[in-house]
């Protein structure tokens, strides 16, 4: 099982490492592929491809089975639908890792009722974000797979953008160190 992890990753913080940590628990065999948003994914400040991945490779050093994928960063933006299946032709039963935060905006994603019939989603859990329950009434018209996990971790990277001051807690070290080092997300 591959499963990938999409986002812009703006920066990476302790809670996508946590993320990546819970889904391994629940899947010891998966293979973890981080999958960031190239240059094109129109997001308000969102830095450099190269810098988030950079980032995202300091984040993973340690952990197996957890790589870095620069497929966004090759092309136009195509949707995830897209990369996914450019993803299945040298990768075997892939999954789509999702915050359920994230539930309610699918069905504005680049033909998403694809999406959702070609690939299982692993649903984080978040607070404040729909639950099971309303996570299939909001898509009983379309052909899915949801597989829940428990995850309640209450920060996001557009938290620790705004307040700098979260970084110390909430950044690893080595990111946190590259980020002054590059002076991204200042003033």
């Amino acid at each position: 099982m591959v499963i990938v992890f999409g986002g812009s990753f703006n920066p990476p913080t302790k809670a996508h490492q946590s993320i990546m940590v819970t889904v391994k628990r629940v899947y010891p065999e998966a293979h973890i592929l981080l999958l960031p948003v190239g240059n094109d994914y129109h997001k308000p400040d969102l830095v450099d491809i190269k810098h988030r991945l950079a980032m995202l490779e300091l984040l993973v050093e340690d952990m197996p089975d957890v790589t870095v994928s620069d497929l966004e960063a090759q092309g136009e933006y195509g949707g995830t639908l897209a990369s996914l299946d450019i993803l299945s032709k040298t990768h075997d039963d892939i999954h789509f890792l999702i915050g359920a935060d994230q539930l309610p905006y699918l069905t504005t994603w680049i033909r998403y009722t694809e999406l959702l019939k070609r690939y299982p989603l692993i649903v984080m859990t978040r607070r404040n974000a729909p639950d099971r329950t309303l996570a299939e009434a909001l898509f009983k018209h379309v052909e899915h797979t949801f597989h829940f996990i428990d995850f309640d971790v209450p920060i996001s990277s557009s938290d620790i953008r705004k307040e700098p001051s979260m970084r110390d807690q909430w950044l690893t070290e080595p990111v946190l160190d590259y980020i002054r080092k590059n002076h991204l997300y200042e003033e």
